[in-house]
């Protein structure tokens, strides 16, 4: 870091101290912080607000992009980064209360209106950096901070990064290859050529280690009547030229739509698509979904524009009529210790009676050198922040974050105190590729009254990294740099230049997609914990959290695949509340990736057209296909129901690392859809009215009648169904969904029975298949 660079630093007024619960390490506050109109920016958006910008957009926003990576560690662009147009940036807007008419009105004097998600708290603007300050004194914003682009469980991965590590000063370890059309790096698995679905162009390959054909056998389901909300970047507005469009994916069989040769002609709705360019994931997803439910209706809408933007989409989605809703993105300001925003609207369109697959991320870290070898090292936790003195590499840089006083915290659990945590990179610069720092405390989001920033020191004790400080109230902070190889001093500072904070709130540091290969505290002693990656909406308890095993090896996770558990202290957001006692979660079951398309991941070789889509983002929409399948079979079921069932019948695999339990790395097992199908609540026939004697007595079937599931959540609008969900019927092979006058009880619990044993009988024999052929 350049010595002459100097962090803008928020003057926070003085909060009053909150209480410390029980063993958990966390605060509490009666109310949000008290802030000027200063505090209530981000310090990386006081520095923009500070830039003289130029009136040429093009200027500016490379006056406003030249002064991200180094004077305010973040990526220049990716996952990460700011979102620059022109002279603006794109900003989230947090209120004291819901934002009314006036309120939206107001900032849309300021700036562009993104996304509004009123009940949330939160609208997603993009603001010129002259009128930030503006923005910030606005009646009832609490703060305004800035939003990073957000992150896929797919499209963070590029042929760039999948390059083999052998030593730290070498190419960053390989990663989940998932970004559009990169070169070869699979292998085929199976003939492509030689597809069971021959008016596909690409074949269907989850099908099989999913149990999805004898699925399809036994009860002649392909989730006609299911509609599937897809969550990600873009569906077709990609930044470069991909080998396909749209129109081919449908005319290849690969998508449905009016041209599909296989017959199915419903077209994909497109709800939201994204504002700016991206990979068009969203599209890699729906194939993965068509390649296991052709028959169902998908859906599409973009996650971009931050929280507000996801809130957005669920809520899009859900009006739109989704049964189902997947997602596979991630957000850098997602809590960890609360439900936020994002995972909020998940837990409302739940509350609706929408199942909610998400991936887990592909974060998890195993180390390759010394101690840390073979030791899962995504993260490390302490039960409470332990003040020590700051290392003189650091204390005597405190002016650059117009930091006056800090203590930092202790990594030593033990007896003894060490400020800092070495951190072994391979040289990530020479790729272009960030390490990044995801730091969080256990304070309510919006009454934090401690205030943390990241600071990196290389083996010289020259300053390479580090974090403005947060808004006020904000427990989150999110740093990057790229390192050129060796080891690096990661230290957590505390901000003590208004007195020291009467809490010392529980601490956590996800290295998220860093290439770490090593750490100088690489195991959980003490009360500390290391190792669990999943965050954000990925690890609330309502939502299907997916972890990823590859269709060539479906009984072994993949390396990089999330771990949990996420642990939450807090009501949600913005409750200031703790929770009785915490509640963990993550990841809920395990399905596939490694599912073909013809455009979206790494090329497989010997396969023309054929590309290998890896990673959580291909994992969760495998799985929601799955659960599609159940919801044609029994239409009416809850979620709850489908949640016992599909967990209940998975199949056991082990874990990511034997230091790993397995319910934290894979869930409950291996999504069975046979299996799945057999174990569904059979439907509750209909009582038939005892007919009226008359001389020529006639039956007539009755209807089971279908009600929405739709939950009632207060203050929150209720959204029923589309009449298409309601009353779909199986196809006519699914004859065990039907009831009517000849169905007497004793004959559907006997074919239930069937169903069940048939089921179980095949589901042990294909897993006995499996084992054979390993």
């Amino acid at each position: 870091m350049n010595s002459a660079r100097t962090l803008p630093r928020l003057t926070a007024a003085v909060v009053a101290a909150g209480l410390v619960f029980g063993g958990f390490g966390v605060g509490a506050a009666s109310a949000a912080p008290a802030t000027d109109d200063s505090d209530k920016l981000s310090g990386r958006l006081t520095a923009l607000a500070a830039v003289d910008v130029s009136a040429d957009p093009a200027a500016a926003e490379q006056q406003l992009a030249a002064a991200t990576p180094t004077q305010l560690a973040l990526p220049e662009s990716g996952p990460a980064s700011l979102q620059l147009s022109g002279g603006s940036v794109a900003v989230t807007v947090y209120y004291s209360t819901p934002p009314l008419a006036a309120d939206i009105d107001a900032l849309a004097a300021l700036g562009t209106i993104d996304a509004v998600a009123a009940k949330y708290l939160v609208i997603g603007a993009t603001v010129p950096a002259g009128n930030l300050e503006a923005v910030a004194g606005l009646a009832n914003v609490q703060s305004v901070q800035e939003t990073l682009s957000p992150v896929s469980s797919g499209s963070a991965w590029d042929a760039a990064n999948a390059l083999t590590v052998a030593e730290p000063t070498t190419e960053p370890t390989a990663e989940p290859t998932t970004g559009p059309a990169v070169e070869p790096t699979t292998e085929p698995d199976a003939d492509p050529s030689a597809s069971a679905d021959t008016c596909r162009a690409v074949p269907a390959n989850l099908t099989e280690p999913l149990n999805v054909p004898l699925a399809r056998d036994l009860y002649g389901v392909d989730g006609e009547g299911v509609r599937i909300g897809i969550i990600s970047d873009s569906y077709d507005h990609a930044t470069v030229t991909l080998p396909s469009t749209p129109d081919e994916d449908v005319a290849a069989g690969l998508l449905p739509g009016a041209d599909n040769p296989c017959g199915y002609t419903q077209p994909v709705e497109v709800v939201v698509e994204s504002a700016a360019p991206s990979t068009d994931e969203g599209r890699g997803m729906a194939q993965l979904v068509h390649s296991i439910a052709p028959g169902s209706t998908l859906l599409f809408a973009s996650g971009s524009g931050g929280q507000a933007g996801f809130a957005n989409a669920v809520e899009r989605l859900s009006e739109a009529g989704a049964d189902i809703i997947v997602d596979d993105l991630g957000y850098y300001d997602e809590t960890m210790f609360q439900d936020g925003v994002a995972a909020n609207s998940v837990n409302d369109a739940v509350a609706l009676g929408i199942p909610f697959f998400t991936a887990a991320g592909n974060d998890t870290i195993v180390g390759s050198l010394g101690e840390s070898e073979g030791r899962i090292i995504s993260s490390w936790e302490a039960p409470a922040y332990r003040p020590t003195a700051c290392p003189a590499a650091v204390a005597e840089n405190l002016d650059q974050f117009d930091i006056t006083s800090a203590d930092c915290m202790d990594f030593d659990p033990g007896a003894g105190e060490d400020p800092t945590n070495t951190l072994t990179y391979p040289d990530l610069a020479a790729y272009d590729v960030n390490a990044l720092f995801m730091l969080q405390w256990a304070e309510p989001a919006g009454a934090a009254t401690s205030r943390l920033v990241v600071a990196v020191t290389d083996a010289a004790g020259e300053l390479v990294a580090g974090s403005p400080l947060p808004a006020a109230g904000s427990p989150v902070q999110l740093a990057g740099f790229q390192p050129t190889g060796g080891d690096y001093n990661y230290t957590i500072v505390r901000d003590t230049s208004d007195g020291v904070p009467a809490l010392n709130p529980r601490v956590k540091t996800i290295f998220p997609s860093s290439y770490l290969r090593a750490a100088e505290y690489s195991a959980g002693t003490g009360g500390d914990i290391v190792g669990p990656s999943i965050y954000g909406h990925a690890g609330t308890p309502r939502a299907f959290s997916v972890a990823a095993a590859n269709a060539a090896t479906p009984t072994e996770l993949e390396n990089f695949s999330g771990t949990g558990p996420m642990t939450l202290y807090f009501e949600a957001f913005p409750s200031t509340d703790a929770l009785p006692e915490p509640i963990s979660g993550a990841p809920t079951l395990t399905s596939l990736d490694g599912g073909w398309t013809n455009f979206f991941g790494s090329a497989v070789q010997g396969a023309e057209g054929v590309y290998s889509f890896t990673g959580t983002s291909a994992a969760a929409p495998s799985a929601a296909a799955v659960a599609a399948l159940g919801m044609q079979l029994r239409p009416g079921i809850t979620e709850q129901e489908l949640r016992a069932a599909i967990t209940a019948t998975a199949e056991p695999i082990g874990s990511i690392h034997e230091f790993v339990s397995v319910a934290d790395s894979a869930g409950a097992g291996l999504v069975d859809a046979a299996a799945f199908l057999a174990a569904l609540p059979a439907p509750t026939p209909t009582p038939t009215p005892t007919p009226t004697p008359t001389p020529t007595p006639t039956q007539t079937s009755t209807a089971v009648p279908v009600t929405p599931t739709a939950v009632p959540v207060p203050g929150v609008e209720t959204h029923t169904p589309v009449a298409t969900s309601a009353t779909s019927t199986p196809v006519a092979t699914g004859e065990l969904a039907q009831t009517g006058v000849d169905s007497s009880p004793a004959l559907v619990a006997a074919i239930s029975a069937l169903a069940i044993a048939i089921g179980i009988a095949v589901t042990l024999a294909s897993a006995r298949r499996k084992l054979d052929n390993r």
